[in-house]
């Protein structure tokens, strides 16, 4: 993550996160898929390549035997400092969650900001909440980073 934030750093950039929940309800990252080469880095948004990334999720889902599953994304914001989540991010989360073939129903999230040699994680989980019948409201958690090795 850190590479990929230094290498397009001035633009956002991020990835996504493959491994599995455990029963006590950590996240627990296996792999990250990068970008891809069609990704769109711009100074305030960021698009994966979709198609590439599909296939590679699908890839590494086949590989670790069918454990490992989406899990969510990474993203840098260059020079920021809030870690909060933007509009952008709560709209791109919500899609995640309604889109089935995600399968994800809550997906974690990890803001990467600040610039190079100083960079900050905020890491989210994020779950939709029906309110008032038809409303729905994005809930996020913060959640918290450990390095297992």
């Amino acid at each position: 993550m850190k590479t990929d934030a230094e290498n397009w750093y001035g633009k956002e950039t991020g990835g996504t996160f493959m491994g599995y929940w455990t029963n006590s309800g950590a996240a627990v990252v296996r792999a990250m898929i990068p970008a891809g080469p069609d990704a769109s880095h711009e100074r305030h948004r960021f698009q994966p390549d979709q198609d590439w990334q599909q296939a590679e999720i699908a890839k590494h889902y086949a590989r670790s035997g069918r454990l490992d599953s989406y899990l969510g994304d990474w993203h840098t914001h260059p020079d920021a400092v809030s870690g909060q989540l933007s509009w952008k991010d709560r709209a791109c989360l919500k899609t995640i969650i309604r889109t089935p073939a995600a399968r994800n129903s809550t997906p974690i999230l990890i803001l990467m900001c600040g610039s190079p040699a100083n960079w900050d994680l905020h890491p989210w989980v994020c779950r939709i909440q029906t309110r008032f019948v038809l409303f729905d409201v994005l809930l996020e958690e913060k959640a918290g980073i450990a390095l297992y090795g």
